[in-house]
């Protein structure tokens, strides 16, 4: 198969995941901040923050101590594993499967099976 012979030379770049974690973790903190403070939404607003604050430093982590350029596809899973973990916190203190945001679970995903490879 053609696709299977070019596709091992596209991997997935550092720079281009730090971007896409922190418009993630923004789009997080313009959300719990609006929710809470504008709509005054009663949830726990203290540990939404911590949760944010870990993804936070995790892009930390990536930028600061990770010198590769490229992400290894065992450190890319660790850092999608971490997504899944914290997007499925906050959506569990925000309201569970009823909240709205329930359909972004499925973006570390697509993003995992578009840029990862089979093994």
């Amino acid at each position: 198969m053609k696709f299977f012979e070019t596709s091992k030379y596209y991997t997935l770049t550092k720079s281009t995941y730090i971007t896409l974690r922190w418009i993630a973790i923004i789009g997080q903190m313009v959300s719990i901040y609006v929710v809470f403070f504008y709509f005054k939404f009663d949830f726990n607003f203290l540990y939404s923050n911590l949760i944010i604050f870990f993804g936070a430093v995790s892009n930390l982590y990536l930028i600061l101590v990770y010198k590769k350029t490229q992400l290894s596809d065992r450190s890319a899973l660790i850092f999608l594993l971490i997504d899944i973990f914290q997007l499925s916190s906050l959506i569990y203190l925000t309201g569970g499967v009823l909240n709205p945001f329930v359909i972004f679970l499925i973006i570390p995903s697509v993003f995992a099976s578009s840029n990862l490879g089979r093994s």
